[in-house]
């Protein structure tokens, strides 16, 4: 299902702040409808404070979360990532864990179940208060202490340092919700020297992507419509379908050469600054007789020596972030000889909506004319 091509009219006229994020929930929709209606001019701080106090009581929807635990390869991947651990931490006896995004709690339980002596759940949505209901009845109340409040106002004894930060903040194309900085903010405060981040590494990759039954459905679908010429309406379809990102499952065969690597992050050093913006040089051959839809994006993580556990690539067992696609204006057809395409993509989070990114594509090929797309994930 493409999300993003449905609209909900509960949120026209209004921002387009968290439309796309909530992949079809309509509980979901519906919660940020009501949130985003109080929204109004107001300065960039407290557009920020707001922005946050919507992104926060969007988690308090069971739904979201019901998505997220069902996703077996998100699932599979922590599981295996704490099991790893595990024989460590129960030799060391004396381990911490920080779960920031707590949520459910299922990663805090997993952890101290796993041997971790003691394990901070950091929740700021109302969800903290069925967290510790969970963990209780999981007899788990001595182990698991759940803070219910932001992670940038998280705070533990002077000095007291953890093992162990676990948390899964991953968002669409990798850093939409950017919800990262909350995780460095208690790394950089409270992890030891020498501490485990889980997951340990994100690379973000990029492919050109064919993808013509999008294409025809949403585009050339206008040219002939019950027989009736409507192809006046072509060039606004194409504006419109291809405005925002797509957050959907690609075709695998339509992938038209290797992914490459835009982004790659190291969570034990990468900073805040890192996040808002970078820009990453990209060259791709493509086959002959195809033809460029646009790009395809999405991430894989490590955790620690556990190994490369989670991808979200479209040859990868689907999860609840699919994969993200950029579909141009206007394809581009390759010809008989194939073609080398070269130049960039930059990467800057929004000034207006501080958990949404700008992404622009600035590239060439051989004889056809320069393009420069610009996309925002809201």
């Amino acid at each position: 299902m493409d999300d993003t091509d449905d609209v909900d009219v509960g949120l026209a006229g209004l921002s387009q702040e968290f439309q796309d994020m909530v992949g079809g929930l309509a509980g979901h929709t519906a919660s940020f409808a009501r949130l985003l209606e109080k929204r109004s001019s107001m300065s960039r701080a407290a557009a920020k404070k707001k922005d946050d106090e919507i992104y926060l009581e969007s988690y308090a929807d069971l739904e979201i979360h019901e998505q997220m635990l069902k996703d077996e390869p998100r699932m599979e991947a922590y599981r295996r990532a704490i099991e790893a651990c595990a024989p460590a931490w129960r030799q060391s006896g004396d381990t911490e864990v920080i779960d920031v995004g707590s949520g459910t709690g299922l990663l805090a339980v997993c952890s101290a179940r796993a041997g971790a002596k003691r394990v901070h759940a950091i929740e700021a949505s109302r969800l903290a208060h069925y967290c510790r209901q969970i963990v209780e009845a999981n007899s788990l109340a001595s182990a698991v202490h759940v803070h219910e409040c932001k992670a940038e106002d998280f705070s533990l004894d002077h000095g007291h340092q953890v093992d162990v930060i676990v948390s899964e903040w991953m968002g669409y194309f990798l850093l939409f919700e950017n919800m990262l900085p909350s995780v460095l903010s208690v790394r950089d405060r409270y992890l030891k020297p020498g501490g485990q981040m889980l997951p340990s590494k994100c690379r973000l990759m990029l492919a050109p992507l064919e993808d013509r039954e999008w294409r025809d459905s949403k585009i050339e679908f206008w040219k002939d419509v019950a027989g009736i010429d409507m192809s006046s309406l072509v060039p606004l379809a194409a504006a419109t379908a291809c405005k925002q990102p797509k957050h959907k499952n690609v075709p695998v065969d339509g992938l038209l050469a290797s992914a490459t690597d835009i982004l790659e992050m190291d969570l034990h050093s990468v900073q805040q600054s890192d996040l808002r913006s970078f820009t990453a040089d990209v060259s791709f051959e493509l086959p002959a007789g195809r033809r460029l839809d646009g790009f395809a994006s999405w991430f894989e993580c490590e955790f620690g020596e556990a190994g490369w556990l989670l991808s979200t690539s479209p040859s990868a067992p689907s999860t609840h972030w699919r994969q993200t696609a950029f579909y141009l204006r206007k394809p581009m057809e390759v010809g008989g000889s194939g073609l080398t395409i070269q130049g960039s993509v930059n990467v800057e989070i929004l000034e207006d909506f501080t958990r949404g990114y700008r992404v622009t594509f600035d590239f060439t090929a051989p004889g056809r004319e320069s393009r420069l797309e610009t996309y925002e994930l809201r």
